[in-house]
């Protein structure tokens, strides 16, 4: 499985560097090198907007969709989306829509062969990262057209796969580690291969484990932003 390196640069209240491994036929997680520069203390400490945990709740119980044995903790897309676009919040101008959309769409930079990036020309003609001449990773778990053509959900039953919305972006996460990388996922060495898998780096890999063991050690109160989301009983752990 060949592998692409990009780098991926935002502006906004700041300027975001982010840099990433491409994997595979396409998939761009997002790694982050640095700590993000954002004001919004939710942001940095990684708590989990009500409808994200929805949304990762709604993906893990339809893991068994994609293949029978598929069991994917909610834990672990928190723990990847919280990486790759601080649940598609990845600065104080984005934010989520009550149905799971990413307000405004997350774009990474164009695959231009630039910033130490491998070049990946457009294979969409533009429909669905709207660049008609590169390929760009799109929506809060960072998906490439190629890959959201080959494994993208509609999570939410809405009729469409859309990449901005969290609902089809987290059962598309699911769907990539249980076709790409399958295992059990609660042994922490098969989920560190599927997150590798993911996302070629053990670095990005680590960051997305600890971040999983927060969420899965810490109180729901300590991590969930809504209060009335914080009963463990509720919505047990699977790994």
């Amino acid at each position: 499985m060949g592998s692409r390196r990009r780098t991926r640069s935002r502006s906004g209240p700041g300027v975001l560097v982010l840099a990433v491994v491409l994997v595979g036929v396409g998939l761009l997680g997002a790694y982050l090198l640095g700590r993000l520069a954002v004001t919004a203390p939710q942001l940095a400490e990684g708590r989990i907007p009500p409808v994200a945990y929805e949304a990762y709740l709604a993906a893990s119980a339809a893991a068994p969709t994609v293949t029978a044995p598929c069991a994917v903790d909610w834990t672990v897309l928190a723990g990847i989306a919280q990486v790759e676009s601080h649940h598609g919040r990845i600065d104080p101008d984005h934010d989520l829509a009550a149905n799971g959309d990413v307000l405004p769409p997350i774009r990474g930079a164009a695959l231009d062969g630039t910033r130490g990036t491998e070049p990946v020309p457009d294979t969409d003609g533009g429909e669905l990262d709207g660049d008609v001449q590169w390929d760009r990773a799109m929506g809060p778990l960072q998906f490439i057209p190629t890959t959201w053509r080959e494994l993208g959900r509609d999570g939410n039953g809405d009729g469409v796969a859309d990449p901005d919305n969290l609902y089809d972006a987290g059962l598309t996460a699911v769907a990539h580690l249980c076709a790409r990388t399958p295992g059990d996922y609660g042994d922490r060495a098969q989920l560190r291969a599927a997150l590798v898998g993911y996302n070629a780096s053990g670095r990005y890999a680590e960051e997305v484990l600890g971040w999983v063991e927060r969420y899965r050690t810490e109180p729901l109160a300590d991590v969930i932003e809504s209060p009335e989301l914080t009963s463990p009983a509720e919505h047990p752990t699977s790994g």
